[in-house]
Parts: C-alpha cells; sequence; structure tokens
C-alpha cells in the first residue's frame, strides 16, 4: 500500500473516532477531495460536514490544501475543512484561507447521524452494496445469471435506510430511498445498455402528457424497467393522486427488475412477468408504452378496424385502446412508420374517426431506445374525435421536452384546454 492510502487510511480511522460514521461522496468535483465525511445540519439532514486533502512527501506544506478545501466549501457546502500531512493534522479557518495545527479532528456539531435526502449519495451506496452482494454470490458459486442481489438489497432497506458498511443502518427520507433504490437497480442492470429503459427525456413527457387523466388504474403493457410507470408515479405520489400501477414485460429478468423497483414505491405496484399479446389487459384509465419495433408475429391480430395484421406495433395500440376506459388517455412512444407508412393509412384513418388522437410530437433520430429509426409521441384520448396537436421536433428535441420547453408547454396546453394545475383548486 503507498504512502498516501496509507495517510487516508489514517484519516478515516481518525474521523471515524470523531464520530462520523459516513466517509464516502459522490464525484461531484472535478478533483475529488481525498476523504469526505457527512454528517447532521441543524435541521437533522445529512450533509457533506468535512473534507481532508491528504498531502506527504518531503516538500509537501500544509498551504497546498487550501484551494482544494475551498472549492469543497464553495461546491459542497462543507463546514470543516482539513489537511493532513506528513501525519500531523491542520484545520482551516472560516474563511479557507489559512490553516492552524491541531491534535486531530473535531466530532460534527450536530452529531454523525442524520437523514439522508441526497438522492445521488443514496444512489451511489445503493450500488456499491449491489456489487458487494453481487461479488458475495459469485463467489459463493451463484451462476452470472443467479448473481443479481436486488431482492436482498431492498429487503434490507425496507426500513428506509441504507445498511453502511461498519453494519450500521443509514436514514434515509423515504421518497429519496426509493428513486435511489430504482436508479442503482437499473444502472445495475443496464451495465452499460439502454434496450430496456427509455430516454429519461422521453419518460418524462410521456408522464407529463399523462398526467391530468391520471387516477385509478395506469398500465404499461410493454414495461421494460418501468421507466415510463415510474415517471407518471413519481407526479401521482407528489400530487397525492390514488393510482394503482401495472406493468407486464415478457422478459423474466426486466420484469424481475421492474418488479424489485417496485417493491418500495409509495402507491401500489404490480407487475407481471408474462407475453402481453397472450394476456387479457386489465382495464386502464392511462395507459402508457413504448410498444415492441416491428416484431412480426406468427398469429395475424384482428384490430378494431377489421382488418388483420401480424405486425406488432400497430397490434400492441390496438389492443391498448382496446382496454383504455372511456374517457382514458394512451400516451404512445412509436416508431415514425406506425404514423407514416402507407401500410397503416387506413387502420390511422379509423382511429381519428373513432377516438381524439390528441397530439403527434415527431421525433429525430436518437429519442428511441435500441433503433436508429426516427419516432414519435403519440397521444389519443378514448373519446369522440377532435383536432390534433402536430410538432415535429429537430436536434434539441430533449430542450424543447423539459417541463418547462416550448413543444411540451404547447402540446400540453393544446390536450388539456380547460385543465387547472394538479393540486390547485379553481376558485
Amino acid at each position: 500500500m503507498s504512502d498516501r492510502n496509507v495517510a487516508a487510511a489514517d484519516v478515516r480511522s481518525a474521523l471515524r473516532a470523531a464520530g462520523y460514521t459516513l466517509l464516502q461522496g459522490p464525484p461531484r468535483l472535478e478533483k475529488r477531495p481525498d476523504v469526505l465525511a457527512w454528517a447532521a445540519n441543524a435541521d437533522g439532514d445529512l450533509v457533506p460536514w468535512a473534507v481532508v486533502e491528504v498531502k506527504s512527501g518531503r516538500l509537501k506544506q500544509p498551504e497546498l490544501a487550501l484551494p482544494s478545501l475551498a472549492r469543497s466549501r464553495d461546491v459542497m457546502g462543507t463546514v470543516d475543512h482539513y489537511a493532513f500531512v506528513n501525519g500531523k493534522w491542520f484545520k482551516a479557518d472560516r474563511g479557507v484561507r489559512s490553516l492552524e495545527p491541531i491534535d486531530g479532528p473535531t466530532p460534527p456539531e450536530y452529531g454523525a447521524r442524520g437523514l439522508l435526502t441526497d438522492e445521488e449519495l443514496a444512489t451511489s451506496l445503493l450500488v456499491q452494496r449491489l456489487w458487494f452482494e453481487a461479488d458475495r454470490l459469485r463467489e459463493s458459486g451463484a451462476r452470472a445469471d443467479d448473481a443479481f442481489p436486488s431482492r436482498t438489497v431492498l429487503a434490507e432497506t425496507e426500513q428506509s435506510g441504507i445498511e453502511l458498511p461498519d453494519g450500521g443502518l443509514l436514514p434515509v427520507r423515504p421518497d429519496v430511498l426509493w428513486r435511489a433504490k430504482r436508479a442503482a437497480l437499473i444502472e445495475f442492470a443496464s451495465r452499460g445498455s439502454s434496450e430496456s429503459s427509455s430516454q429519461p427525456a422521453i419518460a418524462s413527457a410521456v408522464a407529463a402528457l399523462a398526467e391530468h387523466r391520471v387516477t385509478g388504474t395506469v398500465l404499461d403493457p410493454f414495461c421494460g424497467t418501468g421507466s415510463f410507470l415510474w415517471a407518471v408515479l413519481d407526479r401521482a405520489a407528489r400530487l397525492d393522486i390514488p393510482a394503482q400501477f401495472v406493468g407486464y414485460e415478457i422478459n423474466p429478468r426486466l420484469a424481475g427488475l421492474a418488479a424489485s423497483i417496485g417493491y418500495g414505491a409509495p402507491l401500489p405496484v404490480s407487475i407481471d412477468e408474462c407475453d402481453a399479446f397472450a394476456t387479457e389487459f386489465v382495464e386502464a384509465d392511462v395507459i402508457i408504452t413504448a410498444p415492441p419495433l416491428r416484431v412480426r408475429s406468427s398469429d395475424h391480430q384482428t384490430l378494431l378496424d377489421g382488418s388483420r395484421t401480424t405486425d406488432s406495433d400497430v397490434a400492441a395500440v390496438d389492443k391498448s385502446l382496446r382496454a383504455l376506459r372511456a374517457g382514458g388517455r394512451a400516451v404512445f412512444h412509436v416508431a415514425s412508420w406506425f404514423t407514416s407508412s402507407d401500410r397503416y393509412a387506413s387502420y390511422r384513418t379509423f382511429l381519428a374517426n373513432e377516438f381524439h388522437v390528441a397530439a403527434l410530437i415527431g421525433l429525430p433520430r436518437g429519442a428511441m431506445a435500441g433503433t436508429a429509426a426516427t419516432s414519435v409521441l403519440m397521444t389519443i384520448d378514448k373519446k369522440e374525435p377532435g383536432q390534433t396537436f402536430v410538432a415535429q421536433l429537430g436536434a434539441d428535441w430533449e430542450n424543447q421536452l423539459e417541463p418547462e420547453g416550448a413543444a411540451l408547454s404547447a402540446a400540453l396546453a393544446f390536450v388539456n384546454p380547460s385543465a387547472t394545475p394538479r393540486g390547485l383548486t379553481q376558485s
């Protein structure tokens, strides 16, 4: 072990002796502090409290640590700032302009135990737990496919906390813990692949388009890891909307992952491992989904207009609309060939005559995970036909679909013309 690593280990031991228990932080700076210690603030929230820069070498001076310590203060709002130079402790003044020799770090002012509200840190801690448990399973002889420890980790965090390396439980605000768990599980499971989940900007836009109709049952019959479900669920939980969430997924691993994420959700979630095309859909008030891309079925599906098809994308839209309750809303993310190919012209005419195709938002290549095809966000209400909002977005599509983005704002105003914002009442 290098002298620097030995010194960092000594720093950690001294911080633990001073009462700190959480000595880990996400890489928020271009150059991370050597040691970051978290502690409670006056409100009882866990925050970055102390940083230590470690220096070693015959010519190393304590003052060399001041720029890095000041940067930590400016970026993270840390309170105590230390330099550990050649085995000796130095503490910076409140302005981080000078250092004075001390015997060791001082205990945190309000104690080390607090409620974690930092989602990024919670996610980082959970990802590390997942890898630790996966390595343990592999060492015990588990096959690679079985070394997926989501159930174990979630069971241990059910009490709204994360187990620390020393065996203690770090309390985490429940909503932060749930979002962190799903982010950690998806990051761990994807291992660099995005084919099982949609772009965050797409999921957010789908949730916004669905929000004003959310009630009762929300269904995603092709849910993957559940990106659309979680985006809508977040909004429903925040606005205290009573709803239950149902997902179907044919891939066992993805279904298991989605079920694990839903395990600690703030609203009821049910994920079924099944072939959606062979399953009777539950009646739903809202349906949100990205149907499978041009998968050909061996069986012909009879559509609402009486025609028959083996194309999975049109069959998925059709089956979803059958399950949609009167007055309900469906939001689909489909490849552009659905709205432009002559193959679907008669079926599109049928939809326009029987439903309210409320919005068509065209998206460029790259917006749909797993394909280079262009795509469309399609909003359909199960009610009498009406006019359609149409937009074609370009390279800035993600900005256009932000909560205050021009395209999304215009689309929402069109599809919800008389809606009062959720959480408000009309006077």
